[in-house]
């Protein structure tokens, strides 16, 4: 059922749409595969059902440079896009990003951090260490273990930037979780980072698509990967026999963000709330076993129990990635990584 408030700014919505600035259809990006999929059923056409506003979505791979790129062209092609958050603060510094509509957006009903000045909760998510139980019958269960190539040989996937792999390079060093970004933020911490990257690079393959360490490792190309948990517990739920170790678990939010100078602003905040709303998430989590960033349906006692592989139920056992490190040491250190990747 739709919220009474939802219907009222539904139909503000559909009346917006009419207007001459609605010459093409209100466009959301998102990070694809059958996430997105599953988003497409129960998120977005619902919303355009409901509204009578044509809805068209696509997916990117969460670079901001073609968002920018289209802000500063003031060509704007998208309207409501997932953003992580490092690169939605800094956008929203630079405005590249519209500041949520609070009026149309109702800020009490996420999470703590779930609401900020350019973004609205979207999902929470992560990634850990996984590996298909039938190639292998024992695996890591640190990033110490991970990196230990003697006793668990085969080749390994981490994802292509700094982001991660670096907390994740000092884990394996011995580094507690808890002083991760203490020491990262120092040169010496960022040598040990890269040192132990060195040590591994002979078995290590690197990943940029959310997909492709399901790939990887069911095509026996590598033994054990770090992926997205939400791509692997649906994996998981669909048959595939994988380990996964909410032990080495890293997690953050993604947020739904209104690009600058859209010309369907006013409605993309009205479909930002809609599809924030319990009522389609909780359909999304029948589907999927999403983290929403929306407290009802994060903190639902049937929800939880029903997806034991939610994130949601282990979260405690991991490391909340920093927007601010990464805001502040990010671009240095990912130029650092592409030019390590590269020699």
């Amino acid at each position: 059922m739709i919220p009474t408030r939802a219907l009222c700014a539904i139909g503000l919505a559909a009346m917006l749409a009419a207007a001459p600035a609605g010459a093409r259809d209100l466009t959301i990006v998102a990070g694809g595969g059958p996430l997105q999929d599953h988003m497409r059923s129960t998120l977005f056409q619902p919303f355009a059902r409901a509204s009578g506003i044509a809805v068209a979505d696509t997916s990117y791979d969460y670079n901001v440079g073609p968002i920018r790129a289209m802000v500063q062209a003031r060509n704007v092609t998208w309207d409501v896009v997932m953003v992580e958050a490092p690169d939605l603060v800094q956008g929203c510094e630079d405005g590249v990003f519209e500041r949520i509509d609070w009026s149309v957006v109702r800020r009490d009903k996420f999470l703590p951090g779930g609401a900020i000045t350019c973004g609205a909760g979207a999902i929470g998510w992560g990634v850990a260490v996984f590996y298909d139980t039938r190639r292998n019958a024992n695996g890591p269960t640190t990033y110490a273990e991970f990196w230990d190539t003697r006793t668990f040989p085969g080749k390994r996937a981490l994802r292509r930037g700094a982001r991660i792999t670096l907390e994740v390079a000092l884990m394996a060093d011995g580094v507690a979780p808890g002083d991760v970004y203490r020491v990262l933020a120092t040169p010496e911490g960022q040598a040990r980072a890269f040192a132990r990257l060195d040590a591994l690079r002979p078995e290590l393959m690197f990943w940029s698509g959310g997909q492709q360490p399901i790939e990887l490792v069911n095509a026996g190309e590598v033994a054990y990967a770090v992926g997205f948990v939400g791509r692997t517990t649906n994996a998981m739920r669909s048959g595939a026999a994988y380990a996964l170790k909410w032990e080495t678990l890293l997690y953050a939010y993604d947020y739904w963000a209104v690009v600058r100078g859209s010309p369907h602003a006013p409605a993309a905040m009205r479909m930002i709330e809609f599809i924030t709303d319990p009522a389609p998430l909780l359909e999304l989590t029948r589907l999927w076993p999403i983290n929403p960033v929306t407290a009802a349906v994060a903190n639902d006692v049937e929800v939880r129990a029903r997806n034991p592989l939610m994130m949601t139920n282990h979260v405690e056992k991991g490391l909340n990635i920093s927007t601010e490190f990464w805001i502040e040491h990010g671009p240095e250190l990912e130029r650092r990584f592409a030019a390590w990747l590269n020699r």
